[in-house]
């Protein structure tokens, strides 16, 4: 009963946010990629908003609802029967309203085979970013493969408006052949590669932040963000390129990025007791994104002693354990203490310990709680804590809670604050 009644609200909505779209005259933006969506899309955000008036998909909100509820300016919620009875009212009422935005910026995930097709129903985007294909969503019921991840979200690239524009990560293999079978004039590439639209070069990152040197065909330009890690290059860069598209002076896309922050729960500096600094990356991790997490922790605790706080990459399928056990190989080479979440996780400690980590510098808890509890006894002045696990059965923002120097603060600072997570495992 549930189940049906769900889709009848979805399919309610759908109608209703159509029906808004129509009379809606701006661009459409759309994000999507296997990681780095949220970032890249609250990067353009950062400088679209510098000079237009944008409205934007809130938080992660990327699912078929997210999508909707973004169209019809419904605040993001739960779904339950009392709160679908809430957004149809409030969509009827929006649905004939009309948006004076001047850009809709949409993140859009997938997590599994024809989860696009119910998005691409919705919108027809102007522009598409597409981040990088990596291993995600690949537990049972999900995909099966990276192949079949990337023809699903290549969708979004085919359905682009005639005279749209595709904005691609050059640097990602999956996306270089992309970017070779469409017609350049519609296809913008970025990343490392000097054959791309726009390069970087350069690229240094500190605990204070991360600068490059940004080159296009006829120019080079200084980058300064305060965001963390060499990596971050994939997030400002579409941001950057989505200014210009839309008509921006390149200095100012830079001096928007300037002043940009990324969202709570990936890579935020947060002080912790005993004059610690923890590096917090809790909103998620694969294994990507968790080798580029050690590369900051190796960099910005240089001459410090190096915490990795390290919870499980959920939905890697039958790769999991392997995937665990790479990551747990290289371990040793940027961490001088290594704290495991989950049960998956003891294998970052298993292969950690031998490949050179001293046993008696590697401790394996089940829940984030015990971890804590255990750290706060162990924390030393000026250890950099790296932070990083995925969402469901780790939830390493508690870890952080009970070692931040200003748990006060945790509402403002951390991910997953909101009082319905508080009851999830």
């Amino acid at each position: 009963m549930k189940k049906t009644l769900k889709k009848l609200v979805l399919f309610t909505l759908k109608r209703l946010a159509k029906k808004r779209l129509k009379k809606f005259k701006g661009k459409i933006i759309a994000v999507t990629g296997s990681v780095g969506k949220t970032s890249t899309k609250d990067a353009i955000y950062a400088v679209l908003n510098s000079q237009f008036k944008v409205k934007y998909s809130q938080k992660s909100m990327n699912s078929d609802f997210g999508l909707l509820l973004t169209i019809l300016d419904i605040d993001s919620g739960f779904s339950s029967a009392t709160k679908w009875t809430w957004y149809l009212m409030k969509g009827l009422v929006h649905s004939f309203m009309t948006d004076h935005s001047e850009v809709l910026l949409l993140e859009l995930g997938v997590d599994a085979p024809g989860d696009m097709d119910f998005l691409l129903s919705v919108i027809s985007p102007d522009i598409v970013i597409m981040t990088n294909i990596f291993s995600v969503h690949l537990d049972e019921g999900q995909f099966s493969s990276l192949e079949e991840i990337f023809e699903e979200k290549r969708k979004l690239v085919d359905a682009l408006k005639e005279d749209g524009t595709a904005i691609l990560n050059i640097d990602n293999h999956f996306l270089e052949n992309l970017i070779k079978s469409r017609s350049k004039k519609n296809v913008i590439s970025f990343g490392k590669n000097k054959e791309a639209s726009y390069w970087a070069s350069r690229i240094n990152s500190s605990i204070d932040g991360t600068n490059f040197i940004l080159h296009n065909k006829e120019n080079r330009y200084e980058v300064s963000s305060p965001v963390l890690g060499k990596y971050q290059i994939y997030v400002l860069l579409p941001a950057i390129i989505c200014g210009i598209e839309l008509g921006m002076e390149i200095e100012n896309t830079l001096s928007a990025l300037s002043r940009f922050n990324l969202p709570p729960g990936r890579m935020s500096i947060i002080p912790a007791i005993n004059d610690a600094t923890i590096l917090d990356s809790s909103y998620n991790s694969s294994p990507s994104a968790l080798k580029e997490a050690l590369e900051i922790l190796k960099e910005a605790g240089a001459d410090k002693r190096k915490v990795a706080v390290l919870g499980n990459m959920n939905e890697l399928g039958s790769e999991e354990e392997k995937l665990h056990k790479m990551i747990g190989e290289i371990i040793p080479k940027y961490t001088d203490l290594l704290i495991t979440v989950g049960n998956l996780a003891e294998l970052f400690a298993e292969k950690a310990i031998e490949k050179g980590l001293e046993e008696k510098f590697v401790f394996k808890f089940k829940t984030a709680k015990d971890a804590a509890e255990f750290f706060k006894k162990e924390i030393k002045k000026d250890d950099v804590i790296l932070v990083k696990g995925s969402q469901n059965r780790v939830r390493l923002e508690r870890f952080v809670k009970e070692i931040m120097a200003f748990p006060e603060d945790s509402k403002k600072l951390l991910v997953r604050q909101e009082k319905v997570w508080q009851a999830k495992l």
